[in-house]
C-alpha cells in the first residue's frame, strides 16, 4: 500500500480572523458610550479649611460597669457626672484647633441603657464625630 505524504498548507488561515474581528467589533460598539455631554466643574472641597479637618488631640471617655451604675464617665482623669460631661465636652472641644473627635470606650457587656446616657450627653454636646470601642469584661 502506497502511503501518501501530507501537504502542508501554504499559508494561515485567515477563515477564523474574520469572525474574530466582526465579535470584537460588535463588543467595543456595545460598550462604548456615544454621548454630547461635556465634563461639568465641581466645586471640591479644600483640604487647609479648618472645617473639615480634625483635631490630632481626640477626647477620651471610658464607662465601666461600676461607673456606669453611678451614673459617671471617666473624663480627663476624673469620674464625672454625666450631668456635667456635656458642658466639659464642649469646654474641652472649644480649646482644639479643629474639629473634634470623641472616643467613648465602654466596657464590653455593659447594658445598653448605660451606653445611650453617655450617647445622650455627648449628642448634646454637639459631638459630631463619635467612636465607639469596647473592652473585655474585668475577670476573664
Amino acid at each position: 500500500m502506497i502511503q501518501r505524504k501530507r501537504r502542508r498548507a501554504e499559508g494561515i488561515p485567515l477563515s477564523a480572523m474574520g469572525d474574530i474581528a466582526f465579535l470584537l467589533m460588535i463588543f467595543y460598539m456595545a460598550t462604548t458610550l456615544v454621548t454630547d455631554q461635556k465634563p461639568r466643574e465641581v466645586d471640591s472641597p479644600r483640604l487647609d479649611d479648618a472645617a473639615n479637618m480634625s483635631s490630632p488631640y481626640p477626647l477620651v471617655i471610658y464607662v465601666d460597669r461600676e461607673m456606669a451604675q453611678q451614673g459617671k464617665a471617666y473624663f480627663f482623669n476624673q469620674a464625672t457626672p454625666l450631668d456635667d460631661l456635656p458642658a466639659m465636652v464642649q469646654e474641652r472641644a472649644a480649646l482644639a484647633p479643629a474639629a473634634v473627635r470623641v472616643y467613648l470606650t465602654i466596657e464590653r457587656g455593659l447594658p445598653y441603657q448605660h451606653m445611650n446616657a453617655v450617647i445622650q450627653a455627648l449628642r448634646e454636646a454637639g459631638v459630631k464625630n463619635l467612636v465607639i470601642t469596647t473592652r473585655p469584661e474585668e475577670g476573664r
